[in-house]
């Protein structure tokens, strides 16, 4: 059986019904198989992204007076310059011995939350593992451990920290 043209009045091609139907079957199955991949491919890299900024780090949280860091959980832990017993620049991230995971997120490029080690107890941590450059806040609230975006930035950020605290230094 095939369709018939009424404009030309000629027969076109003959095209079986039963095998259109089997192709638009198909190409159904094909577009939920493809549909739910892309579901699956975003269900399974959801807490991969979780926190991260668009430039590929923690989100910083710089005000006047203190500073923040947004970490995987989604919270921001805040310290005021002036309150801080210590802030020092440490460069031996793949040396550092981060301790146990009390709590937070950990994935393959970052540690967040809190830790536990022998040189600081409990503290909070929020490193991306690529980099060796961090900050350790010393302050009335505990120890934060901490690095951004990459080698440079962070120790921009402590040369910022240290001028902020010192005045300028020429």
């Amino acid at each position: 059986m095939g369709f018939f043209n009424k404009t030309d009045g000629e027969m076109q091609e003959s095209v079986s019904v039963e095998r259109e139907l089997k192709r638009a079957k198909m190409f159904g199955w094909r577009d939920v198989i493809i549909c739910l991949l892309i579901v699956g491919f975003f269900l399974l890299t959801k807490n991969t992204f979780k926190g991260f900024s668009g430039y590929g780090g923690f989100s910083p949280v710089l005000e006047e007076t203190q500073f923040g860091i947004v970490g995987l959980d989604g919270e921001t832990h805040t310290f005021v310059y002036a309150e801080a017993d210590s802030i020092e620049l440490r460069s031996d991230l793949k040396t550092f011995d981060k301790g146990v995971k009390v709590s937070g997120d950990e994935t393959r490029r970052a540690c967040s939350g809190v830790y536990r080690n022998a040189e600081f107890g409990d503290y909070q941590l929020h490193i991306l593992s690529n980099l060796k450059n961090y900050i350790v806040v010393h302050n009335a609230d505990g120890v934060l451990v901490f690095n951004i975006e990459s080698d440079d930035t962070t120790k921009a950020l402590y040369e910022y920290f240290m001028e902020q605290l010192n005045g300028p230094q020429e």
